[in-house]
């Protein structure tokens, strides 16, 4: 199985000031996601999408200034100046997800900081992921997905720091 350097797979979206916002939901406003939706799930702000970078729901979100390494999945929004939206045809959302979950910890130990602890993203960039085919990769996640859907996978597999690699090292699995 290849392992590779996730930089060279990752697409890069960084959130951006909106230009409108409303306290309230209206007509062609999207939630705002911030630190404080990631953290909470509570949305504060709603904003039109003109210069605002709107996530899907099921996006792979991370802060990347703050609360650096803050790993997570979007609601249908527009993403904060503080949150980059991550993707790569090559792996599936949550292969994705569960390898920056399992290495929140070392991102939040990497970051940079002055005044404002930021992700150092040429160490994020030079992470080996492992790549396996997009079937069996769905295969490798599906416990812990459904482990989450019942409430617990996150924070079950969150201090697992080689669960994905184990699941990822073993030998291909065949079609059935």
């Amino acid at each position: 199985m290849k392992l590779l350097e996730i930089g060279t797979i990752l697409e890069i979206y960084r959130g951006k000031v909106p230009l409108n916002f409303s306290s309230e939901p209206k007509a062609g406003y999207f939630p705002y996601l911030d630190v404080e939706w990631m953290r909470t799930g509570r949305i504060r702000r709603y904003c039109d999408s003109l210069k605002g970078v709107v996530c899907d729901a099921g996006d792979i979100l991370i802060v990347d200034r703050g609360s650096v390494g803050l790993v997570g999945k979007a609601i249908q929004g527009v993403i904060g100046s503080t949150l980059v939206r991550l993707s790569s045809e090559h792996l599936i959302r949550d292969f994705l997800y569960y390898f920056l979950l399992d290495k929140e910890h070392l991102l939040k130990s990497k970051g940079k900081s002055a005044m404002i602890p930021q992700i150092d993203w040429n160490f994020l960039k030079s992470l080996q992921i492992p790549l396996p085919p997009l079937n069996d990769q769905q295969k490798i996640v599906a416990p812990l997905v459904l482990l989450d859907a019942e409430g617990g996978a996150s924070s079950v597999f969150r201090n697992s720091a080689d669960f994905i690699k184990r699941q990822s090292s073993r030998k291909p699995l065949k079609a059935s």
